[in-house]
């Protein structure tokens, strides 16, 4: 009887402590801080990564072969287009245009009797002392001399132009490189490059741009691709803007299929020499003229295997997760592409709270118009 017993007293325990429904009290909603996205006029930027080289620059070679007599600059230095830079011994070729010369005085006689011999005939002939297969020939004889004439002044020329090769001048203005080009050396046009040059007061910035960036950098275009439409800035290794802006002079016409971008390039200024070949640089692109959009405050964004996404509160205090897509950054926020859209609550301050499906009761934070930092909204309209 006392274990048959035991049972109902333990029910009977059970239900004592069981209370109506009334009397139970839900958890305090979770309290978090939300920025309501709005619409705002972005100046809409991006980066790309680019390499630097010289706008204008050329390498130096030798278009005739000889002996390097002397090496008249020094490495590293500014030389003017124009300014000798390697003389080769040039014994063979003024004694080339010695000969030359010569056989031209040679040319020009032989040309003076044929032109008098043909006159003579012509006025012989008048009388009929001369046959057709006479004159035939001495008119044969001028235009050979003529012609050989001709030729001599070209073998002239060549000789002479030879002769001034032999002092290799710089084509363009700029800073001249290193050379393993010594006195003693022989070089010639196959000798490949004796030196280059660089033209510093220009550089060029080469990147390639995805299809987006450059479906995008299109679209800012507008119909064609306006020069004004845009700015273009080159970021050095400390983040600091190079002080003169670029401009973009070229976009290539096709996208490359193996590497699936277009190749581009940017033109900047380089008055104080700060830029040279083969930097590594950043290009920061930004719309000239701002545009509406949306965006989103840095501290709403966590990522997962997916991507970015943030926390969304609806209006009845729910909590859900939306990934989305951001673009350019802004300051403390993120040019917003995709995911939201105007009037969501976001959320940026409690996010270690809550989870999906959670409760939350909401207070609303805005942007500091001076700071653009986010802050309860009592506290900015104060």
């Amino acid at each position: 009887m006392k274990n048959a017993a035991l049972p109902l007293i333990l029910c009977g325990i059970l239900l004592s402590g069981c209370g109506s429904p009334e009397e139970l009290v839900a958890p305090p909603a979770v309290g978090v801080g939300v920025y309501e996205l709005s619409e705002l006029d972005i100046t809409r930027q991006w980066r790309i990564s680019a390499r630097t080289r010289a706008a204008d620059s050329v390498q130096v070679r030798a278009r005739v072969e000889g002996e390097v007599q002397e090496v008249l600059f020094e490495r590293g230095t500014r030389v003017n287009a124009g300014d000798p830079l390697f003389r080769l011994k040039g014994d063979t070729y003024r004694e080339q245009v010695r000969r030359a010369d010569a056989q031209l005085g040679a040319r020009r006689s032989a040309q003076v009797l044929a032109r008098r011999n043909l006159e003579r005939a012509l006025e012989i002939n008048e009388r009929g002392y001369l046959s057709a297969a006479d004159m035939d020939r001495l008119r044969n004889e001028a235009e050979m001399a003529e012609s050989a004439l001709a030729d001599a002044e070209a073998v002239l020329r060549q000789t002479r132009l030879n002769l001034d090769y032999t002092t290799i001048t710089a084509p363009i203005s700029g800073r001249i490189g290193n050379t393993a080009v010594t006195v003693g050396n022989l070089v010639g046009p196959g000798s490949g490059p004796l030196v280059e040059i660089i033209a510093p007061d220009r550089i060029r910035a080469e990147f390639q741009l995805t299809d987006r960036e450059f479906t995008d950098l299109v679209r800012m275009h507008g119909q064609g691709l306006r020069a004004d439409a845009f700015e273009v800035y080159l970021l050095l290794e400390d983040n600091q803007p190079h002080p003169t802006p670029g401009t973009v002079d070229f976009v290539d016409i096709a996208v490359n299929q193996s590497t699936g971008t277009v190749d581009a390039t940017a033109l900047f200024d380089n008055v104080d020499e700060m830029l040279v070949p083969g930097m590594f640089v950043t290009l920061l692109f930004s719309s000239a003229e701002p545009a509406p959009g949306l965006l989103l405050p840095e501290q709403a964004v966590q990522r997962n295997q997916l991507g970015p996404f943030v926390m969304l509160v609806d209006h009845d205090g729910g909590v859900s997760v939306r990934q989305v897509t951001l673009g350019a950054r802004q300051g403390p926020a993120w040019q917003l592409e995709s995911g939201l859209r105007l009037g969501d609550l976001v959320v940026v301050e409690g996010l270690q709270k809550i989870r999906p499906g959670a409760t939350v009761q909401p207070s609303y934070y805005e942007r500091d118009p001076a700071t653009g930092l986010l802050a309860p909204s009592e506290m900015i309209r104060q």
